[in-house]
């Protein structure tokens, strides 16, 4: 027998059997939500749209819409990455939740009156470049030599300064980031990410009670108005835990 696409269940995140499920959405993945439940366990899921597939930037939004609700709601979940997808409801029940379920009960708990908070940190960059020629006279010098010229010497002098300020900027940031996180309060549990960008100080997710969460808030305000000029400071969530459970 063959399982037709519009029959496939787009799973979001697990969660407690009998959760508050979110209202339904009017498309995409998240239309149809309901609960497919196993013991104590359970998988919110969705329907696949039968004329298309997924991938469009209305369905990420969609699963990010419907993660939240949970949250929300004060709901743990066990998140799921964007496009999971298992053949039907009998494929969730004996694939997913009775295969894992001891593993699904026991983070759930972990993840009881807990949420995710993501903070990023960057420099301002016209500030931290005038430390770095503040502390480094070989780049300044190198600055100030003319590189309007198109030429080849020219251009490896500007090649040149521009590594010699990453290098310079990778140096500060340890320090600066272990202040950061020392500021936030390392009684947190957190994950650094790796920096992506030189500008970047620090990246990383925050596992916070939900009856700290208004501390934890106001000890990120605190870090920005401190720091105000010199390091830009982004703060999102509460949301799922994403980086402190594992794949499925």
């Amino acid at each position: 027998m063959t399982t037709s696409v519009d029959s496939w269940c787009y799973v979001f995140g697990i969660v407690p059997a009998g959760a508050p499920v979110p209202a339904s959405d009017d498309g995409g993945p998240a239309a149809g939500l309901r609960l497919v439940e196993v013991g104590e366990v359970a998988a919110l899921v969705g329907s696949t749209p039968a004329d298309r597939g997924l991938g469009r930037a209305a369905d990420l939004l969609a699963h990010d819409r419907v993660l939240a609700a949970v949250v929300a709601a004060g709901t743990p979940v066990l998140p799921m990455r964007f496009g999971a997808v298992v053949t039907d409801e009998s494929a969730v029940e004996a694939e997913l939740l009775s295969k894992h379920q001891d593993h699904f009960v026991a983070v759930l708990r972990s993840l009881q009156g807990r949420v995710q908070y993501t903070v990023n940190v960057r420099y301002e960059q016209d500030t931290v470049l005038r430390q770095v020629l503040a502390e480094h006279p070989e780049i300044a010098r190198l600055r100030e030599i003319d590189g309007a010229a198109d030429t080849r010497a020219a251009f490896d002098r500007r090649l040149r300064l521009g590594e010699l300020v990453v290098r310079a900027l990778e140096r500060l940031r340890p320090a600066e980031a272990a202040a950061v996180i020392d500021e936030l309060g390392d009684d947190f549990d957190f994950r650094a990410h790796h920096s992506t960008a030189p500008d970047e100080v620090l990246d990383a997710a925050f596992l916070v009670e939900t009856a700290r969460v208004e501390e934890f808030e106001n000890r990120v305000e605190e870090l920005a108005r401190r720091h105000a000029g010199r390091l830009r400071v982004r703060l999102v969530g509460p949301s799922p835990a994403y980086d402190f459970v594992e794949d499925v």
